[in-house]
């Protein structure tokens, strides 16, 4: 059963984009804890089921494809499940994970879009080819679409990552990790507004970026300026979660390190040292430390396993060296 912030939500998303029609964005800030998941679902549904004409369903559908971008598999099946309570016939809810047969994610994407399936859900890493899709087919590029993005719960890295950046050429952010919010942040900026295409971003804690592209200004008659910011289509605050119970306040247990040091340490401060002897009984420490003993081990023996023992006959030696006999 909805919470009156979901049911609001829900609701105000589905007046506003049929009084607004294709290609708005829209940012919903809802906290943690605030059951976003059911919110995408039944906004997923709700817009999967939208007609630009009479409320009896005379007119088209406004759009014809809901796609939804998450990291998360366990939201693939929560969305089918919550969708299945209104809707009971097969090929509504269509997942685009991996590659099946002969079918890349791309033609998968592809092929959906197509048949014009109501929604489909598809990774971050799959989101690109929605782009590819629309630009390869005509026909699909001349459909309306409808954009639901989950919040970004993981970063890509190494080759996944190259290739997000290859796709997003110069638009893509430079950092060795990309999140799911900036990825798609560097997709939705390297195009235009397209008039077809209409964006609901879902997250608890939106970065600059993503108010800036998402985000709507405070007085919708006035330009955006210093004094007229982007912000959230719908916020549920962390605070709001906190006061209803939802989530905890973290800060209310939360002791930084310097702090909880002191505690343990109550005659520390009353202690004074030189610096320099500190310094280098310090860096004795960490050498002379098991762990980094360990892991310099490691490193030799495996050196030694893998290039030099085979060498003279199998006769090959290795001097270790160090700066103490300790050591």
């Amino acid at each position: 059963f909805p919470r009156y912030h979901q049911w609001e939500v829900v609701n105000t998303l589905i007046e506003t984009t049929r009084a607004e029609g294709p290609g708005k964005r829209y940012l919903i800030q809802h906290s943690a804890g605030s059951g976003k998941s059911n919110s995408i679902a039944w906004t997923a549904h709700q817009l999967a089921s939208l007609y630009d004409g009479d409320a009896d369903g005379g007119g088209q559908r406004l759009f014809n494809s809901v796609i939804v971008i998450t990291d998360r598999t366990v939201l693939d099946k929560q969305l089918q499940d919550t969708i299945y309570q209104f809707e009971h016939a097969q090929g509504v809810v269509r997942c685009i994970s991996r590659d099946i047969g002969s079918q890349s994610k791309s033609e998968q994407l592809a092929e959906a879009l197509a048949e014009q399936t109501r929604i489909i859900i598809v990774t971050i890493q799959t989101f690109p080819a929605l782009f590819d899709a629309l630009d390869k087919y005509p026909k699909l590029a001349s459909g309306r679409y409808a954009v639901i993005a989950d919040e970004a719960h993981s970063s890509q890295t190494g080759s996944s990552a190259s290739k997000l950046k290859q796709i997003l050429g110069s638009d893509a952010p430079d950092a060795e990790e990309i999140s799911a919010e900036e990825l798609l942040d560097a997709a939705v900026a390297a195009r235009a507004p397209n008039e077809r295409i209409s964006y609901y971003a879902f997250t608890a804690t939106p970065k600059a970026k993503t108010l800036e592209l998402f985000g709507r200004p405070a007085n919708p008659a006035l330009p955006a300026s210093a004094d007229n910011k982007p912000e959230a289509f719908h916020l549920y605050s962390m605070r709001q979660a906190i006061e209803e119970g939802f989530i905890l306040d973290v800060l209310q247990n939360y002791t930084t390190y310097s702090t909880a040091w002191k505690i343990a340490h109550p005659d520390g401060d009353d202690e004074e040292v030189d610096s320099k002897k500190a310094r280098m009984k310090l860096a004795r420490w960490v050498r002379l430390h098991p762990y980094n003993i360990s892991q310099k081990v490691e490193v030799i023996v495996e050196h030694f396993r893998a290039n030099i023992r085979h060498l003279l006959g199998g006769q090959a030696k290795a001097m270790v060296v160090t700066s103490s006999r300790q050591e």
